[in-house]
């Protein structure tokens, strides 16, 4: 994989936004984080920037593309600086660029970031960049081996299908199966669940998902979780576009993701999404 084993003895720090930083502690090769308040206005941002710069970089990767990442990769203590060739708010002016320019291009998110692996040396690595996620959460003991973990929220509503009661209905149905809901925002919408809402981590998340038969995820940092740990996945996509931003790599014969061709992902029927569960459960009676 591409990690910290293509170069020996290297360090990396990261710059990560408040409240994820959980995914950083379970990769557990990120030696140092440094959080980005976003909201909280001008003085911390360049508080931020002060903090990085007493740091000595061989090399600053913004690989957000954005004018706030660019302005950190530009005032970072760095040899190289180098960003994304399709970096928004004329972010492409601050470093040198790197990929394809293109954004309209149907290129997957994850296939423009490793343009940068070969300006970082590194031409061998497995390409569908499994990760080794080292977190080792209590709550996994509450998760039984027969198990499917719905994640029904994401970030943006329209990204969000409406159905997951329904759903979690017809999978109670199938005995030797549990099914455990989980998210940040709890309610009384799943009787006959486990409900782990509110009382999981990003630390948590790798180990509850690796004891899960089945992962059923909208568009959102859960189905790139599941993606990474290689897990069986029904991923459901209204808006985006799963060729940009769906599990990677998109042909893993134990995702099925299943598109709304209207855009709207209420749209997604209900049986289509119980059958495609139903298909990669088999493999596990």
């Amino acid at each position: 994989m591409a990690n910290k084993n293509c170069i020996p003895r290297i360090r990396i720090h990261w710059v990560i936004k408040r409240g994820l930083e959980g995914i950083l502690d379970a990769v557990g090769w990120v030696d140092k984080y440094f959080i980005f308040e976003r909201g909280r206005g001008l003085f911390p941002y360049l508080k931020l920037i002060s903090e990085i710069r007493k740091f000595e970089y061989d090399y600053c990767l913004d690989l957000q593309g954005l004018m706030r990442s660019a302005l950190i990769t530009k005032f970072s203590n760095s040899k190289v600086k180098l960003g994304r060739s399709d970096g928004r708010e004329f972010s492409t002016f601050f470093y040198n660029t790197v990929g394809l320019s293109y954004k309209n291009l149907q290129i997957h998110a994850i296939d423009r970031l490793t343009a940068f692996l070969p300006e970082l040396g590194i031409t061998k690595f497995d390409e569908s960049l499994p990760l080794d996620l080292n977190s080792n959460s209590k709550l996994k003991n509450t998760i039984p081996v027969r198990s499917i973990i719905l994640f029904p929220e994401s970030r943006r509503s329209e990204k969000v299908w409406p159905f997951f009661k329904e759903l979690a209905y017809e999978l109670n149905k199938i005995s030797q199966w549990k099914v455990i809901i989980a998210g940040n925002h709890k309610d009384n919408r799943f009787p006959n669940c486990i409900d782990l809402r509110q009382s999981l981590t990003l630390l948590d998340l790798p180990s509850i998902m690796n004891k899960a038969s089945l992962i059923i995820c909208n568009d959102s940092a859960p189905l790139h979780i599941a993606s990474a740990l290689r897990k069986k996945m029904v991923a459901l996509f209204g808006p985006t576009e799963p060729e940009m931003y769906g599990p990677y790599p998109l042909d893993y014969q134990n995702n099925i993701i299943i598109r709304s061709f209207t855009g709207r992902i209420e749209d997604i029927k209900l049986n289509s999404v119980t059958d495609a569960s139903s298909r990669l459960l088999k493999d596990n009676i």
